[in-house]
């Protein structure tokens, strides 16, 4: 897809509006851009954290550990996919 070929009509003013100003910005500088679509359900922590951190109007730093409402996804996930 080509700069050319993508048409805004309106302003976005929502935050997936800053993800695509970003792109776009990107795009012009001549970064080269991939694109992969993971389902939810093979990305459930990040999800979890995600939605959580986004709920409490948290930020958080993943330094050894996550937090207590994401830890028994820790160990569902560990139980699927063994190390």
């Amino acid at each position: 897809m080509n700069r050319e070929d993508i048409i805004i009509e309106d302003l976005d003013k929502s935050q997936a509006g800053l993800y695509i100003h970003d792109i776009h910005r990107m795009k012009s500088r001549g970064r080269r851009l991939k694109f992969e679509f993971i389902p939810r359900s093979a990305n459930s922590l990040a999800h979890i954290l995600a939605t959580e951190s986004l709920r409490r109007k948290e930020g958080i730093y993943l330094t050894n550990s996550v937090p207590s409402y994401a830890e028994d996804q820790v160990r569902n996930d560990s139980v699927r996919e063994p190390n």
